[in-house]
C-alpha cells in the first residue's frame, strides 16, 4: 500500500509540473485550488494553449515545387514561360504597330501574332504539333474555325496554323499585359459576357470581316474548361457563318489543361501538345443547332 501511494503521489506531482510548465509557456498563471493539484490550468488557459499550437501548426506547402500565390500556383517551368512570352511580346510589339499602319486589313499583324506564339512555345521547350494539316482550307478563303478552349496556352498553339485569324476574345484578356496591345493592333474582336449590346456589335463586326474574305477563330465553350471536359457550344460562332456563308473547321486542342490547368498563374507541366484538324463544315443545308452539333461531336471525337 505504501508503494502505491508512492506511485499516485509521483503522478500528481508530474501532471501538476508539466501543467506549470506549459503555463509558463504560453504566458499564463496556474490557478492554484486548495485542496491540492488535481486541477492546475483553468479552461481558458487550455483553450489558450491550444489555439497558440494550431498557429504554429506549419501549414502544408504545395508539392512539387509549385509555389501559391494567393489562391493561385505557380512554378518554375511557369514563370519561363511568363518571361517568353512577355519578352517576345514586347519585342514584337514595334513590328505589330508598323504593320498596322500599312496594312488596313492587320493580317500582317496576325501573322507576326502567330509567330510570337510558336516562338514562346519553342523557346520554353514545349513540343507542339499539327494533326491533319491537309485539312486546312487555302489561307485565301475565308473560314470560321472553332476549337475547344482548356487555358491560356490554346492561343499560342493555334498559331501553328499559320492562318492570319481574328480571334474572338472575352473583353477581360484586353487588360493583360502585351496580350491586349496585340488584340488592340490586330483588331481582334472583344466581347463583354452578359452585354447584348456589346455581343450584338460583334457578331455584326464579325459577319462584315467573314464576308470580307478575312478568317476567325471563335472558343464556342465561352469560358475555359473547369476539369477539362468539353463544355456546352454557344450558338453565336454558328450563326455568324451561317449569315456569312462559310465554311466552319473544328478544330481539337490536346494537352493545354494538362500543362495549365485551371486556377494556375502559369503552365506548371511540360507536355506535348497538339491542334487536330477536322473536316470542314459546309453551312449550306444545315441549321444553326445541327451545324453546332456537327462541330462539337468532331471537336470530342478529337478528345477521345
Amino acid at each position: 500500500m505504501r508503494g502505491l501511494a508512492l506511485l499516485l503521489g509521483a503522478a500528481i506531482v508530474a501532471r501538476a509540473s508539466g501543467a506549470a510548465v506549459v503555463a509558463r509557456a504560453s504566458g499564463a498563471a496556474v490557478v492554484p485550488r486548495a485542496c491540492g493539484l488535481r486541477r492546475t490550468l483553468a479552461p481558458a488557459l487550455v483553450s489558450r494553449v491550444a489555439l497558440s499550437a494550431a498557429a504554429a501548426a506549419p501549414s502544408p506547402r504545395p508539392a512539387r515545387g509549385i509555389e501559391r500565390i494567393g489562391s493561385s500556383k505557380l512554378n518554375a517551368f511557369g514563370l519561363l514561360f511568363g518571361l517568353n512570352a512577355f519578352l517576345f511580346g514586347a519585342v514584337l510589339l514595334l513590328p505589330m504597330w508598323l504593320a498596322s499602319l500599312v496594312d488596313a486589313r492587320r493580317i500582317l499583324v496576325s501573322r507576326i501574332g502567330n509567330f510570337w506564339g510558336r516562338t514562346v512555345l519553342r523557346c520554353t521547350g514545349i513540343q507542339a504539333t499539327v494533326v491533319g494539316a491537309h485539312l486546312l482550307p487555302p489561307a485565301s478563303e475565308a473560314i470560321m474555325y472553332v476549337a475547344n478552349h482548356c487555358s491560356y496556352l490554346d492561343v499560342p498553339v493555334t498559331g501553328l496554323l499559320r492562318r492570319p485569324l481574328k480571334y474572338i476574345s472575352k473583353s477581360e484578356v484586353k487588360k493583360l499585359p502585351v496580350i491586349g496591345a496585340k488584340l488592340a493592333l490586330a483588331r481582334d474582336l472583344c466581347v463583354t459576357r452578359g452585354d447584348r449590346r456589346s455581343e450584338a456589335r460583334v457578331f455584326i463586326d464579325a459577319v462584315k470581316l467573314l464576308k470580307s474574305g478575312e478568317s476567325i477563330l471563335a472558343f464556342p465553350e465561352g469560358t475555359t474548361t473547369p476539369n477539362g471536359a468539353l463544355l456546352p457550344f454557344k450558338r453565336g460562332p454558328f450563326k455568324m457563318a451561317l449569315s456569312s456563308g462559310v465554311r466552319v473547321v473544328p478544330l481539337t486542342i490536346v494537352g493545354t489543361y494538362a500543362a495549365w490547368p485551371k486556377g494556375c498563374v502559369g503552365p506548371t507541366r511540360n507536355v506535348p501538345l497538339s491542334i487536330r484538324v477536322h473536316e470542314p463544315l459546309s453551312v449550306e443545308g444545315r441549321s444553326e443547332d445541327e451545324l453546332c452539333e456537327a462541330a462539337r461531336a468532331a471537336v470530342q471525337r478529337g478528345l477521345c
